[in-house]
């Protein structure tokens, strides 16, 4: 039978069968596409942090020889995020580009991270989209993209060794764990908001040496060796921790938390606020201590988008990027919790509702005092879920060692 010129041809045959036989792939590479696309339509933004913040920094290190600028650069940024802005000053096209650049390749990195810990958690088939959808969600995550594409921040560069060193601990390699973590908090104080998950971790699992913490110091110190070379004192290095501590008088700085509820007095309720949270935290962990269950994996990454939720709630001087860590965990606990698909989109509208006076001096699209609310609910359902499971596991254990003496 005559063949006709419409028919599929052979060589057609094969390019399908191709695409078909490596649809993950092609799928991976049409996300990164599309995200890059849209990021370089949203990069042209110049947010109020990089006009008077961000391309004075940079500017003074290009004026004054790039990294030998550092020892002289007045900033409340760590040394590491500096090194990367004077590494930039080296580099051809303009500092705005340059600067959300460096964002945007955290960005890859940290969705990246996010698919293999998805894989590894889930264990799908060979054949399972569900990782690659863990990296193209992660990837268009409204507060990820306007956090480095729109605003110029770099939040996503100590949420990228987060997620570095949770993935290092899901695979029992502790040193890799702390160091990771040492990294992250170099990088930006508010890592610090996961740091009682290490300690409960080193309780509760009696896996690894409490020496294994000695790692975030050291870490932290070598990296700040550079700038001590450079003539910058130490003193100057490690000013910006104390300069975030005591940075802002407000209680709270666009964003929905305990304080939107309450009036803006901060020497009355700020130190009132740092014990609360304290207690919160003994509270919550004193909880799952005294729970003689074993905490699963899936437990973990719960764990820890609670805590930085019960950080960022308590605290006072919390403003909207602070949460920003919790935005990125969530799409893992979506995964694991497909039936909870709320709790990840509620964390997501919660901050991209703060956002938005943050960078375009307009809304929020609902009151900071209702959100507060609707925050607070969540934290209780995600405390309560949490115990909930762990309560369940040894009743069922129970039951499957009694059936087995029956």
């Amino acid at each position: 039978m005559k063949q006709s010129i419409l028919d599929i041809g052979h060589f057609e045959r094969k390019v399908i069968y191709f695409v078909q036989k490596n649809y993950q792939l092609f799928f991976f590479i049409i996300i990164t596409i599309l995200a890059l696309l849209m990021r370089n339509n949203l990069r042209y933004f110049q947010s109020g942090d990089y006009v008077y913040s961000l391309k004075p920094w940079t500017d003074y290190l290009e004026a004054h020889g790039g990294f030998l600028g550092l020892k002289s650069l007045e900033s409340n940024y760590n040394m590491p995020y500096l090194y990367i802005l004077a590494f930039i000053t080296y580099l051809p096209s303009s500092t705005l580009a340059k600067i959300k650049l460096v964002s945007i390749i955290f960005d890859f990195i940290t969705a990246f991270l996010v698919m293999i810990i998805v894989k590894k958690l889930i264990k799908p088939s060979k054949s399972s989209l569900i990782p690659y959808l863990a990296y193209a969600i992660t990837l268009f995550i409204p507060t990820l993209v306007l956090n480095g594409t729109v605003w110029g921040q770099c939040d996503i560069i100590y949420t990228c060794f987060i997620l570095l060193s949770i993935y290092f601990f899901l695979e029992k390699k502790y040193v890799g764990t702390f160091i990771a973590y040492g990294i992250a908090l170099a990088f930006k104080l508010q890592a610090i908001f996961v740091l009682p998950v290490y300690i409960f971790m080193y309780f509760k699992e009696k896996k690894f040496s409490i020496l294994n913490f000695l790692w975030i110091p050291i870490v932290d110190f070598i990296l700040y060796i550079p700038a001590w070379i450079l003539g910058k004192p130490l003193a100057e290095i490690f000013d910006p921790y104390l300069m975030q501590i005591g940075q802002y008088k407000s209680l709270v700085l666009n964003f929905s938390n305990l304080y939107s509820l309450l009036p803006d007095n901060y020497d009355f309720f700020a130190t009132a606020g740092l014990f609360l949270s304290v207690s919160v935290l003994i509270m919550f962990y004193s909880l799952l201590l005294k729970n003689n269950t074993k905490i699963d994996e899936k437990n973990y990454i719960t764990i820890f988008l609670i805590t930085i939720m019960l950080c960022v709630y308590f605290l006072p001087s919390m403003h909207e990027r602070y949460m920003f860590a919790a935005d990125v965990i969530s799409v893992i606990y979506l995964f694991l919790y497909p039936n909870r698909i709320f709790v990840p989109f509620i964390i997501w509208f919660i901050n991209f509702n703060a956002y938005l006076p943050a960078i375009y001096g307009f809304g929020p699209i609902i009151d900071f005092k209702i959100m507060s609310i609707l925050y607070l609910g969540l934290l209780v359902f995600l405390i309560w879920d949490l115990m909930r499971n762990m309560i369940n596991k040894p009743e069922s254990a129970l039951i499957r060692k009694k059936l087995s003496y029956q």
